[in-house]
């Protein structure tokens, strides 16, 4: 399995309007081949991240691009900074 982990840093007072579309985010995720699960996590005030799960490694890498074109079209005027990505195979879970 693999998994790609998506960090993002939000001004706090954009975070309740980026909650709002994040259903459309994953509804784009969900139906791309070897898709497995999506986690989306308010971590404090300023930032939101994403785990996507896939079952190989080349729809791990996709789901890069897709949130990339998801967040420049639905979410670019509430995300400050850029984004910090983690992507590769899941060596360990419980």
């Amino acid at each position: 399995m693999f998994a790609s982990v998506r960090r993002y840093r939000i001004d706090p007072k954009n975070m309740d309007e980026l909650v709002k579309r994040i259903p459309r985010a994953v509804d784009m995720m969900s139906s791309l081949s070897g898709f497995r699960a999506y986690y989306v996590v308010r971590g404090g005030d300023d930032s939101i991240a994403s785990l996507s799960l896939f079952s190989d490694e080349a729809s791990a890498v996709l789901s890069n691009q897709v949130a990339a074109k998801w967040v420049n079209e639905n979410a670019a005027d509430l995300i400050s900074g850029g984004v910090d990505t983690v992507t590769g195979q899941i060596i360990a879970y419980a």
